[in-house]
């Protein structure tokens, strides 16, 4: 039986994506390719930006104005779906107060539950309006780790028995693919150090930066520390100061946010890769660094073990003392590197953007 499909494309279209947003994007990419048979109506609010125009003619996009930051999906969405219903609509996080067909919906965290302190005040209220109503209106929901599946049966019990686990994947085109003069050009380039320890993501307390630099201050050995990423909405002034410690402040480079063209480049040019976030949804940079070749240390969360399996090195990611000997190992176990890096490959192996669109597609139509 042929379906319409509805699709929210915000968070793909979006200019600077991080996690979520390239889930989205990825995701809309694979169904493309996947599917012929069914109809997809395709939702933004903006000018389509790149390639996510470009689709087979079972693709209908639809642009719907809307003058405010917020509640586009909630409000604006909610019209056009009453007055176009579709059989089936998917999103992230957030979900149409209204429509007439069935809504599946991805929850990848809900770290403003546990951490509350690390939001601000209207982002807080924002973001738990938003995941209540999704959780409670959808039929469906994607946990995109088992992490997450307990977090919503934690603050949600009665949505237990409409989850189903879908991990994210990587890009199998961009990531893996540079030899050793690609990676010396690039370094070349953009004046990077031989050798350096990497973090991808926001500067923010969310992402636990404040420990990493206090945890880098005490290495034995010092591999430059560079940064990439935008500044958080939470803590950006406090790193701000620990970074100008005269100490380190000559090994540590702030990159800003790296493109998605520079960005594998990026990560395979890496010595290192570190990720010390107290929590996740899934954790997407672990199987970028693992897939380039790149050994991982990361925080011992449930959900980063989930990511990344036995191919990294787990730390304390409230003990800047553990964290500290971690990258200490890193930089001076050669051997470890090697064995991480062979764990790494395999590991990444398990995952791939194609079976998780799969996957989320095969629940959709269920």
């Amino acid at each position: 039986m042929k379906h319409t499909i509805g699709l929210e494309a915000t968070r793909a279209n979006k200019q600077y994506k991080t996690g979520t947003e390239w889930y989205a994007w990825h995701l809309l990419q694979e169904f493309k390719k996947l599917n012929k048979d069914n109809k997809f109506v395709v939702y933004y609010k903006d000018y389509l930006a790149g390639d996510l125009k470009d689709a087979p003619d079972n693709f209908i996009f639809k642009k719907l104005a809307w003058s405010f930051k917020k509640f586009w999906t909630h409000i604006r969405l909610s019209c056009e779906l009453i007055k176009n219903p579709v059989d089936k609509f998917f999103a992230s996080n957030a979900v149409p107060l209204c429509s007439k067909g069935e809504i599946i919906v991805t929850i990848h965290d809900l770290g403003f539950y546990r951490n509350p302190k690390l939001y601000h005040p209207l982002e807080l209220i924002y973001q738990k309006i938003s995941h209540h109503l999704a959780i409670k209106k959808a039929d469906k929901i994607i946990a995109v780790s088992e992490a997450t599946k307990k977090d919503i049966i934690r603050f949600f019990p009665s949505a237990e028995d409409k989850i189903r686990v879908i991990y994210h994947g990587w890009n199998y085109q961009d990531f893996g693919v540079y030899g050793p003069e690609d990676i010396k050009a690039y370094k070349d380039r953009h004046d990077l150090p031989d050798k350096f320890i990497l973090y991808i993501g926001r500067l923010e307390t969310k992402k636990n930066i404040q420990n990493l630099i206090k945890s880098y201050k005490k290495t034995t050995r010092r591999w430059p520390l560079v940064l990439g990423g935008r500044p958080g909405n939470h803590g950006y002034k406090e790193i701000e100061e620990l970074i100008k410690d005269p100490e380190i402040n000559h090994d540590i480079i702030l990159l800003g946010y790296v493109s998605q063209n520079n960005y594998p480049k990026l990560m395979a040019a890496a010595s290192a890769f570190v990720f010390p976030s107290k929590f996740e949804g899934f954790g997407i940079p672990l199987l970028e660094a693992m897939a380039s070749s790149v050994p991982v240390a990361c925080s011992d969360i449930e959900v980063l073990h989930e990511v990344a399996g036995e191919a990294a090195l787990y730390f304390d990611p409230d003990d800047t003392v553990d964290m500290s000997a971690i990258l200490d190992k890193l930089m001076k176990d050669k051997d470890l590197c090697r064995e991480l890096v062979a764990k790494g490959q395999e590991r990444a192996k398990e995952f791939s953007w194609q079976k998780a669109a799969q996957e989320t597609l095969d629940y959709i139509l269920e």
